[in-house]
């Protein structure tokens, strides 16, 4: 695994495929299996990219975490027109309280139709980037 430290500013969020979320303590890490878009540098670190130039296999990991809301809503076609479901909230609350960042980003998760919105507050962020088989079966 590669850790890139405090890189918020070399990617981008906006269309992300996003796939196990875990909370504990005051660490929130979000899986990301495709359409992170990076810069060049980052791009050279990844392993899986799609032919478009998007990468995935990485866990978005944030540190200190005072605040972490993730709204999702599934969403189906029915006779040609899309049919949002009802939205599924979740809000953890962290223990940290200062020197905090905001970060808000969206995407979906992989394997639904479905539209993700995750807003956090937290004091640190860094990017675990996935070998090619990891995270391998432990026993």
């Amino acid at each position: 695994m590669k850790v890139v430290e405090d890189c918020w500013d070399q990617i981008d969020t906006y269309n992300c495929q996003y796939g196990a979320h875990v909370f504990v303590d005051s660490t929130a890490k979000i899986y990301v299996n495709h359409w992170l878009a990076t810069n060049r540098e980052l791009d050279k670190l990844f392993y899986r990219k799609n032919d478009e130039g998007f990468v995935g296999h990485c866990i978005l990991v944030f540190y200190g975490v005072k605040v972490f809301d993730l709204v999702v809503r599934e969403w189906f076609v029915q006779d040609g027109e899309t049919v949002w479901k009802k939205p599924v909230e979740f809000h953890y609350a962290g223990e940290a309280q200062t020197g905090t960042t905001k970060y808000e980003f969206e995407g979906s998760l992989h394997g639904f139709g479905s539209s993700v919105s995750i807003k956090i507050e937290a004091q640190r962020f860094a990017l675990q980037i996935l070998g090619k088989d990891e995270p391998a079966r432990q026993s």
